[in-house]
């Protein structure tokens, strides 16, 4: 009997510890993705339109599949990723409030983790994409190989 009161108290304690470790990463998820990235990226993307504008008034003939590749691509990445981000809000708001226990932990499990990967794809695909310029945090490749 102690030994199952033991553990049950153990297993509510890691739940608790983990529950609040991804509420965390999802808040901190939640504000990268709004203050940082969607703007970043916003900012690139009309960088591509202007310079598509541009280079279309100077030279009707000139081959812009680059940038325009770019453009619709970062675009439809950038909508993903907003898209995610409400979803992630969403989750992580109804996960707030649930009442503490099994029902919660696994809807952080299930919902809010899952939000958080869904949200993270459209933005690793963008680093690889997005100008140096723009990108508001060092890219893996920067913290890899520029230590």
């Amino acid at each position: 009997m102690f030994i199952q009161r033991l553990s049950l108290s153990l297993v509510q304690r890691l739940t608790t510890k983990l529950t609040k470790a991804i509420n965390i990463e999802a808040k901190t998820m939640i504000h990268m993705a709004s203050k940082e990235y969607i703007p970043a990226i916003i900012s690139y993307v009309t960088s591509l339109g202007d310079s598509i504008n541009s280079i279309s008034a100077a030279c009707a003939e000139a081959d812009l599949s680059v940038q325009k590749d770019l453009l619709t691509t970062c675009s439809s990445l950038l909508a993903k990723a907003q898209t995610a981000l409400y979803a992630l809000k969403d989750a992580d708001k109804k996960a707030n409030a649930m009442e503490e226990g099994k029902e919660q932990a696994e809807f952080f499990r299930d919902t809010v983790f899952t939000a958080m990967a869904d949200l993270r794809a459209p933005i690793d695909e963008l680093e690889m994409i997005v100008d140096k310029e723009y990108w508001p945090v060092p890219s893996y490749g920067d913290m890899l190989f520029e230590v």
